[in-house]
């Protein structure tokens, strides 16, 4: 499997530890806020969540993932949801799920046989797939996310 950190973080802006060290937002919850001098605001905030999203399903569609699977859910806010741990998902509702995680509705991981997707804290999303996807790493690119190889930290929290 090969993993991948996709981000709205430029990894050039990494330190030699690999933290990022420009002053960005980190959740939805900052919409409003002001960062590096600019205004998060509720369309920008969209239009980035929009990008994690499209990007997430060109992965999946050329890995030739078609379901996904919910696990460790965590809904500790009570959000109404009408799934639940085992629940199998399409892409389409693979995606809203996506963009709700990103919302920090609820926290689940989203798994196949040979794929996933992983949101974790501070806008990070981490995506595996059985092969290269070089048209989905373009795609996410032409979003303005950045692509890296790199393992999910959330792969082994069963």
């Amino acid at each position: 499997m090969i993993q991948y950190r996709v981000t709205k973080y430029n990894p050039a802006f990494r330190d030699e530890r690999g933290a990022y060290t420009k002053d960005e937002w980190i959740s939805v919850k900052q919409v409003g806020e002001c960062f590096g001098g600019t205004v998060l605001t509720r369309e920008e905030y969209e239009r980035v969540e929009k990008a994690y999203a499209n990007a997430a399903l060109a992965f999946l569609q050329e890995a030739g993932v078609a379901t996904l699977t919910v696990v460790n859910l965590e809904n500790h806010q009570k959000w109404p949801l009408q799934l639940k741990n085992g629940s199998k998902l399409n892409l389409a509702d693979a995606v809203e799920v996506i963009r709700r995680l990103l919302r920090e509705e609820f926290w689940c991981r989203l798994q196949a046989n040979d794929a996933f997707i992983h949101i974790d804290w501070d806008y990070y999303m981490y995506v595996g797939v059985p092969h290269a996807c070089p048209a989905a790493k373009a795609e996410a690119a032409s979003l303005g996310l950045f692509v890296e190889e790199y393992q999910s930290p959330c792969e082994n929290l069963d």
